[in-house]
């Protein structure tokens, strides 16, 4: 699998226009070698090769889809490999412009000039080993399905365990606690738990407030399991719920079927997020919806392609593959707000929906 992935990322390095790539990131580098690292350097050529430290070099050894060298802690990594490269035929090295800051970007350059024989330069690219990502593999698939199912559990235990008095971080907490006798390696993101009129703030944090009957709750959760994530978002009202909150809500969930309609291969990514936003402007809330309509999930939680109808994924098109959130929502500040959130992998005919709960008002009964 991952000899797999690292031979398409070859297979790109001419569209790249370069002959090597080196990739740093710890999360690239696990999507290319099942290896966790906090610290390791893959250098894609005609021998890829991974170059790490003492203390990863027996587990790489043992588990390395490519040939592993050592690196002494003493001296500077990134000289030891360019000593060891061999870069015969290599015209142009390719490193990651996201995540390579220009200081290191400069460091790469001058260690280049200083320890290499043949005249290399040196590209900056726009995130060729997340672009690959972009397109999941059903072996990822299958991840996300059992990342999705154990976020929708977690759904039900925060229903469950709505209360009166409880606040929205004692709630947080007890969630994450479940989602770790389960299995998770964490959270995905700290749980936005937001009761009344905090549901108002999109990216809120679960704070001291208490819950009390008629609140709305905005419950965005996601965990992440067997290193792939989950992401859901879905509205419970204790008690009596504000008959503007369900009209709302209403208006929510249409933009989101209406988007999700046109969640298949061929759609563009700007025509996406437009259908969501024209339906809740032609309600009279188009100034409330205050952000994308969604984004990529995968190793991260925010993934590309970001769902927006704006440069540069205004024209981008759905692929089969690909696995996106849908996620509109209204948010009144003198009220509170709405967002119904799925996550999707779009298939050769359409999509499959990974999150399992019903999008429509859940009321809870209150419980003293």
């Amino acid at each position: 699998m991952n000899m797999t992935r690292i031979q398409n990322a070859l297979e790109h390095l001419e569209e790249w226009n370069c002959n090597a790539l080196l990739i740093e990131d710890k999360i690239n580098l696990y999507y290319l070698t099942g290896l966790q690292l906090s610290a390791g350097k893959l250098l894609l050529s005609n021998k890829p090769t991974l170059f790490v430290d003492a203390r990863y070099y027996e587990m790489c050894k043992k588990s390395s889809p490519v040939p592993v060298e050592l690196v002494e802690t003493s001296q500077d990594p990134l000289q030891q490999l360019l000593k060891a490269w061999n870069c015969s035929g290599v015209q142009t090295l390719g490193v990651d412009g996201e995540t390579c800051s220009h200081k290191h970007y400069l460091a790469i350059e001058k260690s280049l000039n200083e320890y290499t024989k043949a005249t290399i330069s040196l590209k900056s690219l726009d995130n060729p080993i997340r672009t690959l990502r972009m397109i999941k593999d059903p072996y990822e698939c299958q991840r996300l399905r059992e990342a999705a199912l154990l976020g929708s559990q977690g759904f039900d235990f925060v229903c469950s365990h709505l209360r009166t008095g409880i606040s929205e971080a004692e709630l947080a907490l007890e969630l994450e606690l479940f989602w770790k006798k389960k299995g998770s390696k964490g959270l995905a993101f700290e749980p936005i738990i937001a009761f009344a009129k905090n549901s108002s703030m999109p990216h809120y944090r679960a704070g001291d407030e208490r819950l009390k009957p008629g609140d709305a709750v905005l419950v965005d959760i996601g965990v992440n399991f067997e290193h792939y994530h989950s992401d859901m978002t879905r509205m419970v009202y204790y008690g009596t719920p504000n008959p503007k909150m369900l009209a709302i809500h209403a208006i929510v969930q249409e933009a989101q079927a209406a988007a999700l309609k046109m969640c298949k291969p061929g759609t563009t990514i700007g025509a996406l997020d437009k259908a969501a936003r024209d339906h809740i402007s032609a309600k009279g809330y188009g100034e409330y919806f205050t952000h994308s309509l969604g984004h990529g999930v995968g190793l991260e939680i925010h993934e590309l392609p970001a769902i927006r109808n704006g440069a540069p994924y205004k024209d981008m098109v759905l692929e089969a593959g690909m696995v996106v959130t849908i996620e509109p929502g209204i948010y009144l500040s003198d009220l509170g707000g709405v967002r119904i959130e799925n996550t999707v992998i779009i298939t050769e005919n359409g999509y499959e929906d990974l999150t399992l709960r019903s999008p429509k008002p859940l009321i809870k009964t209150i419980d003293i």
